[in-house]
């Protein structure tokens, strides 16, 4: 009972070997009390440890140093993934399936007027350039009236030169420059023979000129020289009447001395009846031409008035030729422009950088239809554009301007990787395809338009098949890791 009683007191008893207690150790030693530390030299051995008090166990229990690091290394491993996983961001992205179309559509190649085809440059399959001819019409009668409308053009435009020299009584000169000038007056570029035939119509010109020239100086001359008689004619019958006016007045001065002499029988009468006869004519003379002087100053002032007005009908004759020829160049640089048109359009050249379709007529010699159909051409413009097809739950957070990653499902993106785009265009509302399903149509353009592998360019056709990834946003991989529990925070205990 005493035994017991020191126990229940507080004093550790040693336990025999067979107990966990240690060999050569006095069981009647002196005790130690039960939270007394122990030294970490003294250890139990696993088949003591189920007997063993628990603190004891416990620090026999205590791991090893690899152990203590290696917990350290995974606990310092979590908190540098929580922190990284709260920065690094991942990309959130709509995914939309579609196909490559052509940006400017299918281009359709007619003529306007239509005609003979006389060749065909070009075959189905092949890659044109923009301006390549593709097809040749037959151009020989639009040809031909360009000629002859360009010559009458050039042909009005130095007679008006001419007409304007002759109205104002100027030479004749031609510009310095005479292309410049003939194709300024035409609005037609001409070649080197086209200026040949505009020389030899300033020639032309330049004689008719001096011919017209001295037929109109010809014809005023005799008007002037008709007009210079008639103020000759005045100025004599001036002087003349001047002259008898003198006489006259001579004669009456002998009448006065020779009538008191004849009162005086001083002076023969027969004298002074022949003064009085020759006063009476020189009065007569005198009378007359007073009369005819006026006369004579009308016709002079007739044919001056004849040889001015002539001389206007001349210059108006020059004015309305100049004005009828002017109206005809205004008309025939109009005729140029279409006729240069038509005779460009015989040529029939691609409107677009792409490819040949189809071609309906290629037999040499056939007859096309004025705005018949000829052959198509699918553009491959410097810029690709992608159709694809979003669904409505996706269509929230997009926007145009929004960057994109086009994969096109003939070139592996794990190999040949896939071409930046942006978003476009979305469509204003749902679209239902045949089979009954919803969506929303947008548009992808790409800056390039061939898939560029070890320095080569993968081509990409209109029709192939795409994967388009929009971009739009950001997130940490904290927040892709939290979702499901914020999810399921947000919905939790809502069952009724």
């Amino acid at each position: 009972m005493e035994e017991e009683k020191k126990n229940i007191s507080g004093e550790r008893q040693e336990l025999p070997p067979e107990f966990g207690g240690v060999p050569g150790r006095n069981p009647a030693g002196p005790a130690r009390s039960l939270f007394e530390p122990v030294s970490l030299s003294s250890r139990l051995l696993p088949e003591d440890l189920p007997y063993a008090a628990e603190v004891e166990a416990a620090l026999a229990r205590r791991p090893t140093r690899k152990a203590r690091w290696l917990s350290f290394g995974v606990f310092l491993f979590f908190v540098a993934f929580v922190v990284w996983a709260g920065f690094a961001t991942l990309d959130e992205v709509t995914r939309a399936e579609g196909q490559v179309v052509p940006s400017s559509r299918t281009q359709i190649i007619q003529n306007l007027e239509g005609g003979i085809l006389s060749g065909v440059d070009v075959h189905e399959g092949q890659i044109v350039e923009k301006g390549d001819v593709l097809a040749r019409l037959n151009n020989e009668m639009a040809e031909s009236n360009l000629r002859d409308m360009l010559y009458k053009a050039m042909e009005n435009l130095v007679a008006i030169r001419r007409l304007r020299a002759s109205v104002s009584g100027n030479a004749l000169q031609w510009p310095e420059d005479l292309r410049v000038w003939l194709e300024r007056g035409t609005g037609y570029t001409l070649t080197e023979e086209q200026l040949e035939q505009g020389r030899r119509l300033t020639r032309v010109q330049q004689e008719t000129f001096a011919v017209h020239e001295r037929q109109r100086e010809s014809e005023l001359q005799v008007l002037m020289a008709q007009a210079e008689q008639r103020r000759q004619e005045v100025k004599e019958q001036l002087a003349r009447k001047e002259q008898l006016t003198r006489s006259l007045s001579l004669i009456r001065q002998q009448l006065s001395i020779a009538e008191p002499l004849l009162a005086r029988r001083s002076y023969s009468r027969v004298q002074y009846l022949e003064l009085q006869e020759r006063a009476v004519q020189a009065q007569g003379e005198i009378d007359t031409l007073t009369v005819s002087i006026p006369r004579a100053e009308a016709a002079a002032s007739e044919a001056e008035h004849r040889m001015n007005l002539r001389r206007a009908e001349l210059d108006a004759a020059l004015m309305e030729e100049i004005n009828k020829r002017s109206l005809e160049l205004a008309s025939l640089r109009e005729g140029l422009s279409a006729g240069s048109d038509r005779v460009t359009r015989t040529e029939l050249r691609s409107p677009v950088r792409g490819t040949v379709k189809q071609i309906y007529i290629n037999t040499v010699g056939g007859v096309v239809k004025p705005g018949e159909p000829i052959m198509e051409i699918v553009p491959l413009d410097d810029t690709l554009l992608v159709e694809a097809r979003v669904r409505p739950a996706d269509v929230a957070f997009l926007h145009p301007g929004q960057k994109a990653m086009v994969k096109v499902s003939a070139y592996d993106y794990s190999i040949y990787g896939g071409l930046d785009g942006v978003l476009e265009q979305i469509s204003a509302d749902t679209i239902e395809d045949k089979r009954g399903e919803f969506y929303y149509q947008v548009k992808v353009r790409t800056p390039k338009t061939a898939i560029v592998y070890h320095g080569e360019e993968l081509p990409i056709m209109p029709g192939m098949m795409t994967t388009v990834d929009i971009m739009t946003g950001k997130k940490t991989v904290l927040d892709y890791l939290l979702k499901p529990i914020l999810k399921a925070k947000q919905n939790a205990l809502r069952e009724k």
